[in-house]
């Protein structure tokens, strides 16, 4: 009996004895909607089941082992793949039916939804009349069934920006648009909108998706959809507006004011705008770290509240001058306070800010906190003084030339000594060369200066002789080649003393020494050869016969060795003290 029902039915069915796992019944027309003949399915149980597309197999396999309830049915629709390699809509309704022999029979039947949709088409008038609107929308459109997600209509926009034909989209369903990553996105929304239960109606505005055209490019889309009914299917219009252009050009502007902002941020520099009121409207954080103020001290305010009563005019004759000559850079240096009452110098440079009529708006600036360099500055200065008076308030010659010989810096000593030997007093630039020196001296002090060019620090001695006095002076002076940043060398430092005392007191030293040696050698020679003869004469005289004659001879030889002794005497003294040999 129940196999002549199920051949009376036009749609295509199948009877599978779930107790023998074997077909009881398969529609002979099969072969139409799958290209396999009953009997192939007959020999292989299993042949439906792989004929399902690959994106479906994951559903019908959840409701395949479900467990069904006698005379209650389920329904699904999905893709199979005919043995053509056609990807077709069908619709499933399965239901498990007992026979009185106790037999267990699943009941299938199977509705080819494609010659069904076009049945219902052909009947009805074209999505509601409005089917020009839909074809020629410049926006991607299409109709999709709400219970399946399958498109049953997409128009030629859709086609051109996903890049999928017609045939492949309805094979398809919204889901298979969509990226792996925002696949439980769209089933979480579906789900919320109640899609499973088909409750998901009315008009909507879905919001920004991703969708993966057919060669894997990301497509984002704006989705706004309505519900409507079409070949007798509860459906959706849906409309696709892409804004992926749109959305890159938002990102890069994006991306420019986060730049623009983080260089701004960044900025060692005060940036400030002032609008024609005179009132703050920006500063960036720089000038509010080192000033302490916050925006809502700032912001609004005048710019004379934070600078110096003063000084109040210098701000405002270089707010007018900026507004009174547009595309004039107009400078300012003045102090203003910080929150603690501190003072700044800040160096300005202002310039109008004019709409496209030319228009002054108001002014922007950039300012440089120049405290630390104003102090810096200072500091140099005193240092360079101190250093000044230090070096000029010795007798020490200290003075530099370039590689032409030309003077870089001299001291007030240096200065003076060679004025002196000169007559002429020499400058920074003038040529250390004088021609008032010989040109034996001349090339002598080349070659100084050449070795310390060449990278060598050495110490030399020079005598100069005093044109007034004729006096000769004595000198010890250093070479130190003088290096830039770039460790090349630029010039020549030089540092003279005055040893002539040195010099003369070593010469001294010298003369005595000589002196002594001559002293040794009359003591050793000229005294000692008298002074023997009057110890012999002593040794002869007649102590007890002091009467003697011979005494008399004795003592007048006595006479004479001791004015030798007093000669030699006097010629010792005179070696010591005059020098004279």
């Amino acid at each position: 009996m129940l196999n002549h029902i199920l051949a009376a039915l036009n749609d295509y069915a199948f009877a599978f004895n779930q107790d023998e796992c074997a077909y009881s019944y398969i529609s002979s027309n099969i072969v139409e909607l799958s290209g396999y003949e009953s009997v192939e399915f007959e020999n292989n149980p299993g042949l439906w089941f792989s004929l399902i597309d690959s994106r479906d197999i994951k559903k019908v396999e959840g409701l395949y082992d479900k467990p069904l309830d006698n005379d209650k049915s389920t329904s699904i629709t999905y893709r199979i793949t005919t043995a053509e390699g056609k990807t077709t809509w069908i619709n499933e309704k399965r239901c498990l039916y007992a026979k009185e022999k106790g037999e267990n029979i699943l009941l299938s039947i199977v509705k080819n939804l494609e010659l069904e949709d076009e049945e219902q088409y052909n009947k009805e008038e074209a999505i509601g009349g409005y089917e020009i609107l839909f074809d020629n929308n410049p926006n991607p459109m299409w109709i999709y069934e709400v219970s399946s997600l399958r498109f049953l209509k997409v128009n030629a926009a859709a086609i051109n920006t996903y890049g999928y034909t017609e045939a492949e989209f309805l094979t398809m369903t919204i889901q298979d648009i969509r990226p792996e990553a925002d696949q439980n996105a769209l089933n979480d929304f579906l789900q919320d909108r109640g899609s499973a239960e088909a409750k998901f109606v009315g008009y909507s505005n879905s919001g920004i998706w991703r969708h993966l055209s057919k060669s894997g490019e990301l497509i984002y889309v704006e989705m706004y959809g309505d519900a409507i009914q079409y070949k007798h299917y509860d459906c959706r219009l849906t409309v696709a507006a892409n804004i992926t252009e749109r959305l890159y050009y938002q990102e890069e502007a994006e991306i420019r004011e986060q730049f623009l902002n983080s260089l701004i941020d960044s900025q060692t520099n005060f940036l400030v705008r002032i609008n024609m009121a005179g009132e703050y409207t920006f500063v960036n954080k720089r000038f509010m770290k080192i000033l302490g103020y916050n925006k809502a001290d700032i912001i609004g305010k005048h710019f004379s509240t934070i600078a110096l009563p003063e000084e109040s005019y210098l701000c405002k004759k270089a707010f007018y001058n900026c507004i009174n000559n547009p595309g004039q850079v107009i400078h300012l240096v003045h102090k203003k306070l910080d929150v603690s009452g501190n003072l700044h110098d800040i160096e300005w440079e202002f310039i109008a800010v004019t709409n496209e009529n030319k228009q002054v708006t108001g002014i922007q600036g950039v300012g440089q906190d120049i405290t630390d360099k104003i102090n810096s500055q200072k500091e140099i200065s005193w240092t360079k003084k101190s250093l000044e008076a230090i070096i000029n308030n010795t007798e020490d010659l200290i003075w530099s030339v370039g590689r032409n010989f030309g003077y870089l810096y001299m001291n007030q000593a240096y200065q003076n000594t060679i004025t002196t030997q000169t007559g002429i007093e020499p400058q920074p630039g003038d040529s250390a060369m004088h021609t008032f020196f010989s040109d034996e001296v001349l090339a002598r002090w080349k070659e100084h200066y050449a070795r310390g060019f060449k990278g060598e620090s050495y110490v030399v001695e020079e005598e100069l002789l005093d044109p007034n006095t004729g006096r000769s002076f004595y000198y010890e002076i250093s070479f130190n080649p003088i290096f830039d940043t770039e460790g090349k060398i630029t010039g020549m430092g030089c540092f003279s003393r005055n040893i002539t005392e040195r010099i003369n007191a070593s010469k001294s030293i010298i003369d005595q020494n000589e002196r002594l040696r001559n002293i040794a050698s009359l003591s050793s020679h000229e005294l000692r050869r008298p002074v023997a003869t009057m110890l012999g004469l002593i040794n002869i005289i007649d102590r007890e016969n002091f009467n003697n004659p011979e005494n008399m001879e004795i003592i007048n030889h006595l006479q004479v060795v001791g004015n030798e002794i007093d000669d030699v005497i006097r010629l010792i003294v005179n070696k010591t003290f005059i020098g004279e040999e």
